[in-house]
C-alpha cells in the first residue's frame, strides 16, 4: 500500500482553498464592465441575434428555385404482366420557375426584413444598455443607503450611550431615555430594510447581466454625479433620433418589405415556367429523349390573385400607419425623458450646491448646543433626521438622474453617457 505524502496533500488542500476563495469572491465592476457583460450574457440579446441570423438564412433561399419532380414511369403494360414488359420506360425530372420578377421581389423582400432583425438587435441592445445603467446606479444607491443606515444605528447606539451617562449623573430627563431608546430600535429595523432592498437590488442587476441571482457583487464605481455634455439640447437629440433611432430604421425596413410585398403580389398574375426533361425507353431502345416546356397560368386571377393584392396593398398602408404611429411616440418619450432628465439633473445640483452642506451645519450645531447643555435630545434628533432625510434624498435623486439618462437614451436611440 502506498504511503500518502503529507506535503503533497497540504498543497492540494491549499489549492483547492485558493480555488473556492477566487470562485466566491464577488466580481468588481465598473459601469463600462457592466454594460459589456450584459451585451455577451444577456439572453434577450442573444434571442435577438438568432432571430437576425435566422432571417439571414431565409433570406439565402429566396433565390434559388423549389425543388425539381422526378418522376420514373412505365407505360403500355399488358394487363397481368410484370413491368419488364413496358412498351415505354420514361424518365422525368421537372422543374419550375417562378417568373424572374417575382424571384427579384422576394429577394428584396426577404432583404428587407433581415434589415428590420438587425434594427430590432440593435434596439433589443440600446434597451438591455438603458437596463443596465437604471440597475447599476440603483444598486449603487441601494449600498449608499445601507451604508447610511449602519451611520444611523451608530450615531443612535452613541446618543443612546449619552443619554444613559446623562441620565445616570441625573442631567436627562426619563423621557430622553425613552425617545433615544425608541430611535435606536427604529434605526435597525431601518437597517434590515435597507439589507433587503440591496440584495434585491443585486439581484435585479444580476438578472440583466445575464448572472445568477445571488451572484456576489462588488462594484469598483461610486454614486456620484456625472454631468453629461453641455452642447446637448432637445432639438439636437430630437434631430438625431429622427435620423437613425433603430425603432424606425426597423419600421422603414418593414414598410419597405411591405412594398416589396405589393409588387410581389401583383406579380402572381404572371405566369411560372415548367420545364420537363426526360429519357424514353421505347420497345427497348433507350436512346429517345424529350422535353417540355409549359406555363402555370392564374387561371382564378379574379379571387385568389385578387385576394393576395388586396391583402398587400392594406398590409403596405398599415405599416405607414405604424412607423409614423412611432415616430410620434417617439418624439413625444424624447419630450418626456429629457424634461425628466433636467428636473433630476437641478436636483441633483440644488443638494450639491446647497442642501447637502445646510443639512451637515445644522446637525454640528444642534450636536454641538446639546452637548453644551442649551438644547435638548429631541432637538438633536429632529436635526439627525433633517440630515439623514437631505442625504438619502441626495442619494435617491442620483439614482433617479440616471434612471433619467437611462431612460433619454432609450427613447433617443444615442449613447450619452460616457
Amino acid at each position: 500500500m502506498r504511503s500518502i505524502n503529507p506535503y503533497a496533500t497540504a498543497l492540494a488542500l491549499l489549492l483547492m482553498l485558493s480555488s473556492m476563495t477566487v470562485q466566491g469572491r464577488a466580481q468588481e465592476l465598473t459601469i463600462d464592465k457592466a454594460i459589456t457583460m450584459a451585451m455577451e450574457q444577456s439572453p434577450d440579446i442573444q434571442a435577438l441575434h438568432k432571430a437576425y441570423v435566422a432571417e439571414k438564412g431565409r433570406a439565402w433561399t429566396t433565390w434559388w428555385p423549389s425543388d425539381p419532380n422526378l418522376v420514373y414511369g412505365w407505360e403500355g403494360v399488358p394487363r397481368g404482366s410484370g413491368l419488364e414488359q413496358f412498351d415505354e420506360k420514361r424518365l422525368t425530372l421537372t422543374q419550375q420557375i417562378e417568373f424572374p420578377t417575382n424571384i427579384l421581389w422576394r429577394n428584396r423582400l426577404a432583404s428587407r426584413e433581415v434589415e428590420a432583425a438587425r434594427w430590432r438587435l440593435e434596439q433589443g441592445k440600446l434597451n438591455v444598455r438603458a437596463a443596465v445603467i437604471e440597475a447599476y446606479y440603483r444598486y449603487l444607491a441601494s449600498n449608499e443607503t445601507l451604508q447610511l443606515a449602519r451611520e444611523r444605528v451608530a450615531l443612535a447606539e452613541d446618543f443612546y450611550n449619552k443619554v444613559s451617562i446623562r441620565r445616570r449623573v441625573g442631567e436627562a430627563p426619563a423621557i430622553e431615555m425613552v425617545r433615544a431608546n425608541v430611535e435606536l430600535a427604529r434605526s435597525r429595523n431601518d437597517l434590515r430594510g435597507a439589507e433587503s432592498r440591496a440584495r434585491a437590488a443585486m439581484s435585479r442587476l444580476n438578472s440583466i447581466l445575464g448572472r445568477k441571482a445571488d451572484s456576489p457583487i462588488a462594484s469598483a464605481d461610486s454614486l456620484h454625479y456625472r454631468r453629461l455634455d453641455g452642447a446637448i439640447t432637445l432639438d439636437n437629440i430630437r434631430e438625431q433620433a429622427l435620423a437613425a433611432h433603430p425603432v424606425l430604421r426597423e419600421a422603414g425596413a418593414l414598410v419597405s418589405a411591405a412594398g416589396h410585398m405589393r409588387k410581389l403580389a401583383w406579380g402572381s398574375l404572371l405566369p411560372a415556367i415548367e420545364i420537363s426533361a426526360f429519357r424514353q425507353n421505347l420497345g427497348g431502345n433507350p436512346d429517345f429523349y424529350g422535353i417540355e416546356v409549359g406555363l402555370q397560368v392564374p387561371l382564378w386571377f379574379a379571387f385568389r390573385q385578387r385576394g393576395e393584392i388586396q391583402q398587400s396593398v392594406a398590409r403596405y398602408s398599415m405599416q405607414k400607419s405604424i412607423k409614423l404611429r412611432q415616430q410620434l411616440d417617439l418624439l413625444s418619450d424624447i419630450e418626456a425623458s429629457f424634461s425628466e432628465y433636467q428636473a433630476q439633473r437641478d436636483q441633483v445640483e440644488a443638494y450639491i450646491a446647497t442642501l447637502l452642506e445646510q443639512a451637515n451645519e445644522v446637525y454640528r450645531i444642534a450636536l454641538r448646543s446639546y452637548e453644551e447643555g442649551e438644547i435638548g435630545y429631541l432637538q438633536v434628533i429632529e436635526a439627525q433626521q433633517t440630515l439623514i432625510e437631505v442625504r438619502q434624498g441626495y442619494i435617491d435623486t442620483l439614482a433617479g438622474y440616471y434612471a433619467a439618462i437611462a431612460a433619454l437614451e432609450r427613447a433617443s436611440g444615442l449613447i450619452l453617457l460616457q
